[in-house]
């Protein structure tokens, strides 16, 4: 027993807050004790009203069972139950023993929904009891009820207490808990746990409800059963706003998603996943003028597949859309977090490197020729036969008659601001360079300006080529 005591959550919470909890709920046993031992037994007509209100209470709680948990499950922040229509009546028109077992009454039957560790159950129910009791001892501290023969100043004084002591029952509930949140969770607002501006203003008027059932329960024991229908109703209402509105939060929802999903697929090549002409222009454009801004260099390369027309007549388009995947892929895996690659129509792909110079970008573009040179592509040719194509870069294949070998890619490099200070300027002479490395063989880096190869410049400091990268993603 004591091994299961000292496993509860409640010893997990932070000690500010357990010595809080602990010493409210001792104290609310004292005050009990003292009230059910010193107040005077209730009536034969306390008890009529409070079975009455007890069995409408009972009947109105199984009713919205299922809808009092939906709302509790989708609230936000602090659940307020509409129990407090028959809870706060019962203050106003009960003796403070009989007010105490109605608001017990509820918590029992409130027990299997709860679904909240006891502890927290526990000193919401505390947290009910002691408002309970504090309004309670307003109301009956005046002693006294309207009737047609009092004098005005009596009967404005009287409906005073009334509506002080609704402030106080629902004010104090809300304080205890939300104190007792924030010592649970000391970086949350305590504003925050108050609740929402339209579940307390629900909670003003199931109090307002329920102070009026009790007025008219002091006229009458009934009363709560002529109120037990409209209370049925109005939380099956509340229940289908708040469907109505769920459903309207996932349409909204679904429309975001979809419309993000559309900006998605505007910008996006289906085929390799890279960014399409379009995005390119945007994301690229986005990252040229932040690094023109931070005054830091641009590579721009243009890569172009060789023979990729040769792919597609002897292997058909199936075995080109393959490979193009494949590049893809290789550019994804190959590129930094801040760098932008792009399929720029047919067999020709544009990547943008942010803050990167001269020597790092021929490293980076050798990388990538030499990765695209070294594939193997599984696809099917034209009568659906399995078929390997391999880069330019592998050995032949020993078991083949037909030279398999059709992967390799030609590089043009620029730099802004070295070749242009925009994307346009730099991807002109990218594609410049592109062609003089195809004039000379193909399967090969040009640097736009230079027409030394950069296989033949001298290697770039090994720091140059691996410094980390801060950039933000485009």
């Amino acid at each position: 027993m004591w091994k299961r005591l000292g496993d509860w959550e409640l010893w997990r919470l932070p000690r500010k807050a357990i010595a809080y909890l602990l010493t409210v709920e001792l104290s609310l046993l004292v005050v009990l004790a003292l009230v059910l031992t010193h107040w005077p037994l209730p009536s034969k007509i306390d008890i009529i009203r409070a079975t009455g209100l007890a069995f409408a209470m009972v009947v109105h709680l199984v009713a919205v069972r299922r809808a009092e948990e939906s709302r509790r499950d989708a609230a936000q922040g602090p659940h307020i139950m509409l129990t407090s229509v028959w809870t706060f009546a019962a203050v106003v028109a009960l003796p403070p023993s009989l007010a105490i077992a109605q608001i017990v009454l509820v918590r029992l039957m409130m027990l299997q929904i709860a679904r909240r560790s006891p502890h927290r159950y526990v000193f919401t129910t505390v947290s009910m009891l002691v408002s309970a009791l504090t309004a309670s001892g307003i109301i009956w501290w005046a002693n006294t009820w309207p009737h047609a023969h009092h004098d005005w100043y009596t009967d404005v004084t009287f409906f005073t207490l009334i509506l002080s002591a609704g402030a106080v029952y629902g004010a104090l509930q809300a304080v205890m808990v939300g104190l007792a949140m924030k010592l649970t969770l000391p970086d949350r607002a305590f504003k925050s746990t108050l609740g929402s501006r339209s579940e307390n203003l629900l909670d003003v008027i199931t109090l307002t409800g329920g102070a009026v059932i009790g007025l008219l329960m002091v006229v009458h024991w009934a009363a709560p059963l002529l109120a037990l229908f409209p209370m049925i109703a109005i939380n099956k209402m509340l229940e289908e706003a708040r469907q109505r509105n769920a459903h309207m939060e996932r349409l909204l929802r679904e429309q975001r998603q979809a419309h993000q999903q559309l900006i998605k697929d505007s910008h996006t090549d289906f085929r390799t996943g890279l960014l399409n002409t379009t995005g390119l222009a945007e994301y690229a454009g986005r990252l040229v003028n932040r690094c023109m801004t931070d005054n830091q260099p641009v590579t721009v390369l243009v890569i172009d597949l060789d023979h990729f027309k040769r792919i597609n007549d002897t292997w058909g388009h199936p075995a080109g859309n393959a490979v193009l995947a494949e590049v893809g892929r290789i550019l994804r895996d190959k590129l930094r977090p801040g760098d932008v690659a792009a399929r720029d129509g047919g067999e020709e792909f544009v990547v943008a490197l942010a803050e990167t110079g001269l020597a790092q970008g021929v490293a980076i573009a050798e990388r990538i020729r030499e990765a695209i040179g070294e594939l193997a592509v599984l696809t099917t040719d034209k009568h659906r036969n399995t078929v390997t194509l391999y880069g330019r870069e592998l050995p032949a294949p020993d078991d083949s008659d037909v030279d398999l070998r059709a992967i390799s890619s030609s590089i043009g490099l620029a730099v802004i601001p070295d070749n242009g200070d925009s994307l346009a300027a730099a991807q002109h002479s990218a594609d410049a360079a592109l062609y003089k490395a195809k004039e000379n063989g193909r399967n090969q880096v040009r640097v736009a300006g230079l027409d030394i190869p950069p296989r033949l410049m001298p290697a770039p400091r090994h720091d140059d080529i691996t410094k980390p990268i801060t950039t933000r993603s485009a």
